[in-house]
């Protein structure tokens, strides 16, 4: 993974326990773990994270299972995601990268974000829109020189002032 992807989480508003359980069983259910790492029959036969422990916010009960690996890997990814839920639900200007595995990151938290918005019939036009502006303004993906070059344009920002910047990551 290069060093794009790992830079520093951004700094989110706190998100509602009950959009935040959600956004978490639907990051949980993208990366297979009620599948793979649930120990409640009805989780891992579903396919869906359907229980929570207690703790706040409350958190999808395999989480426990993952290893610290497998566990940084969920947390990196969930940060996104509420990221993610904020640019959606205030129709931020969408900013994809051209970086492979980082437009990977953005379209995960993208597709988990949109998902949970689009739960309640209200917020769908919103997303709807949001993602048509998107597409429309995909960039192509780099390789090769350009995406070294493009990843040592990254690298040499200082890290602080990417923080803010959710979509940079």
């Amino acid at each position: 993974m290069n060093e794009a992807v790992e830079l520093p989480d951004p700094e989110i508003p706190d998100i509602d326990d009950d959009i935040r359980e959600s956004l978490m069983a639907r990051t949980a259910e993208l990366l297979g773990v009620p599948v793979r790492a649930c120990s409640v029959r009805a989780c891992w036969r579903s396919g869906a994270c359907l229980y929570v422990d207690d703790t706040s916010p409350s958190r999808p009960l395999c989480l426990h299972q993952l290893t610290d690996a497998e566990r940084a890997g969920f947390d990196a990814l969930d940060v996104r995601v509420r990221a993610a839920f904020f640019i959606l639900l205030l129709e931020a200007e969408p900013l994809p990268s051209p970086d492979p595995e980082t437009r990977e990151l953005q379209d995960a938290a993208l597709e988990i974000a949109a998902t949970v918005l689009c739960d309640h019939p209200a917020n769908r036009p919103v997303v709807r829109r949001w993602i048509r502006r998107r597409r429309d303004r995909l960039p192509a993906l780099l390789e090769g020189d350009a995406l070294d070059a493009y990843r040592a344009a990254v690298d040499s920002v200082p890290r602080e002032k990417l923080k803010g910047l959710p979509w940079m990551l």
